[in-house]
């Protein structure tokens, strides 16, 4: 129990954090809606499983060594979020929030595909899932209860970023938000061009 409680208060602390998952889900539940959001939430969660499962498969060992490969990750992520970021910015300002939520069938499976590559090729949560089961080795868990820790983050992470959409869908209905969604957008791109920037020139290791 005192296991599962340090995991899940450090996994808190992060997936409250803003950072480019945050920032994407703000996106997409103003730019398309509830459905399209959750898509990507569920990318995300994908994306906290497949870093827990290398985390327990020992992929330490290979950061190790192989320190490139969190450099070429830097570069990957950052120019990926940043294109997102680009995409917000060019938005086209007439386009009617009704009119986007049309497109909810065209693109849910590319939302979750961004939303899993925004996950997944983030070093900081790869880096972080690698803490945390480093830290938890100490008290020696079996491979069974590092998966179901796993898949706990992943599903609280879904979670988490299902009431982030649905509360920032229910926001962007208002007035206020449909008549200034043009400056939201180019805040919510800067914001993700800021996030990849950091990303590329921050040392983590």
């Amino acid at each position: 129990m005192e296991l599962f409680i340090t995991v899940a208060l450090l996994h808190l602390f992060a997936v409250a954090s803003p950072g480019p998952d945050f920032f994407l889900i703000a996106r997409q539940s103003t730019l398309y809606g509830r459905d399209i959001s959750i898509w990507a939430s569920l990318g995300i969660s994908i994306g906290i499983l497949m870093h827990s499962f290398l985390s327990i498969a020992g992929i330490y060992v290979l950061l190790s060594l192989y320190p490139d490969f969190i450099f070429y990750m830097k570069i990957i992520a950052s120019l990926y979020i940043a294109s997102i970021g680009v995409r917000t910015l060019l938005v086209n300002n007439q386009i009617e929030i009704s009119s986007l939520s049309d497109q909810k069938n065209i693109t849910a499976t590319k939302s979750f595909v961004m939303g899993f590559f925004t996950n997944a090729l983030n070093p900081k949560a790869f880096l972080f899932f690698i803490m945390v089961f480093s830290l938890i080795s100490n008290t020696n868990p079996s491979n069974e209860t590092k998966i179901l820790l796993g898949i706990y983050m992943a599903v609280a992470t879904f979670i988490w970023f299902t009431l982030i959409s649905i509360s920032f869908s229910k926001i962007s209905k208002g007035e206020f938000i449909k008549k200034n969604l043009p400056y939201l957008e180019k805040i919510i791109g800067v914001i993700l061009i800021l996030i990849a920037l950091q990303i590329l020139y921050l040392d983590y290791l």
